[in-house]
């Protein structure tokens, strides 16, 4: 009897707490429900490419060619809705501890191009990695006719803009030469008096952006003597002054002038080439992606390694 009423009684519940809160990394994973019939059981799915942000299909949109030349490889992109009736050509070069290919990948530069919006050409040329190391590129005429033998598009007809970070300096100096730039645009790379003073001074038609992390030395000696200059404390979100000559100081840090994606569109923003209108309106800033060494858009390892050791 005792065991036929233990068998009929309700089973003994649990005091009944309130759910607690989970992170959701520490969720289980649901399960997928096996299918009835094992012999109807569906295909793995195929993987689903996720939808491209914005940006992404702005690149992806763009063409780029990558040209092998006897002084180095030479990356060139252009918008999709490109016009060379009023593009300007715009040539980066990078500075030390990275080669064009790292600098191309790890910085990410169709994206930041295309968050710039401008109508150009754009031309990344290799350059010295190291101070030792020769000049690759010292006739920016020489530079432009091999881009211009290397890729099927027309050329700019408007305007002709030299970008340089960190040693990019000594090539720079040399293009200073060439009657037909009009524009530089400093990333931390006034590590010297090159001759941009009597460059700038020379013609009112060339414009200046200098933006400064640890280069101010030189910086404040040039733009003492340039009574014009608009000086700018940060980075601002809403774009630089439109002014022929600018100076900019930023806590951002040496490398991240190259890597963020907020400075070099920032003063390609500012240097009054011709926006695209079908560019979309983007806040500066690249996307996060992947930080782990193996992937093409991590920083190379060594440039923070010796980003402190930098010397002129």
């Amino acid at each position: 009897m005792a065991v036929a009423v233990a068998l009929l009684a309700p089973p003994v519940r649990a005091d009944i707490r309130a759910p607690v809160a989970t992170a959701p990394s520490e969720l289980p994973r649901p399960e997928r429900p096996a299918a009835a019939d094992p012999s109807s059981a569906p295909e793995p799915d195929a993987p689903v490419p996720a939808p491209r942000e914005p940006l992404d299909e702005r690149v992806h949109a763009g063409r780029h060619w990558r040209l092998d030349t006897a002084r180095g490889a030479i990356h060139v992109w252009a918008p999709a809705d490109y016009d060379a009736e009023t593009a300007a050509a715009v040539v980066f070069v990078h500075g030390y501890w990275v080669g064009v290919d790292e600098a191309w990948g790890s910085y990410r530069l169709a994206e930041q191009f295309a968050l710039s919006g401008i109508n150009a050409l754009f031309i990344v040329p290799e350059a010295p990695a190291a101070k030792w190391e020769p000049i690759a590129w010292p006739s920016l005429a020489d530079l432009l006719r091999t881009v211009t033998e290397g890729v099927d598009l027309a050329m700019p007809a408007h305007r002709l803009v030299a970008v340089g970070h960190s040693g990019a300096y000594r090539t720079l100096g040399l293009w200073l030469a060439n009657p037909a730039l009009d524009t530089v645009v400093l990333l931390d790379a006034l590590y010297a008096d090159y001759g941009l003073l009597g460059w700038v001074r020379a013609s009112k038609q060339r414009r200046l952006v200098n933006i400064v992390y640890e280069t101010g030395r030189y910086s404040e000696y040039l733009h003492r003597r340039l009574p014009s200059t608009r000086r700018v404390d940060g980075l601002p979100a809403d774009g630089l002054p439109d002014a022929r000559i600018v100076y900019v100081r930023t806590g951002a840090g040496h490398w991240e002038l190259v890597t963020d994606g907020v400075a070099l569109p920032l003063a390609l923003r500012a240097i009054d080439v011709p926006r695209l209108g079908s560019a979309p309106d983007l806040p500066l800033g690249l996307p996060l992606r992947d930080p782990s060494p193996t992937t093409d858009d991590a920083v190379p390892l060594r440039l923070l390694e010796r980003g402190a050791e930098f010397t002129p």
